[in-house]
């Protein structure tokens, strides 16, 4: 998963949910199903406000632990978005 391919993405002049799907499909092996990338989109948005501690539910069909929802430090980890976080915390200041 590389960090800086996914870096470059989210600093470029793509939509956040744009950057996203194209680092799920072709930054992340296996590749992620798009049905994700707006559980993952409102992660980023938590993260950046400081709040990994926050769960959110999953799409239907989709467990994590064996339960249908995640936290928000877990979906950032897991599904490798933290260039994404970076980013946006830093445009945030």
């Amino acid at each position: 998963m590389g960090y800086a391919t996914a870096l470059g993405m989210a600093e470029s002049d793509i939509s956040l949910e744009t950057g996203v799907s194209w680092h799920f499909q072709s930054n992340c092996y296996p590749p992620v199903p798009q049905y994700m990338v707006p559980v993952a989109v409102k992660a980023i948005h938590r993260a950046v406000m400081d709040e990994w501690d926050d769960v959110l539910d999953l799409p239907e069909g989709v467990t994590f632990r064996g339960q249908d929802t995640a936290p928000v430090a877990s979906i950032i980890s897991d599904l490798h978005l933290d260039a994404f976080v970076d980013v946006l915390t830093q445009e945030d200041n």
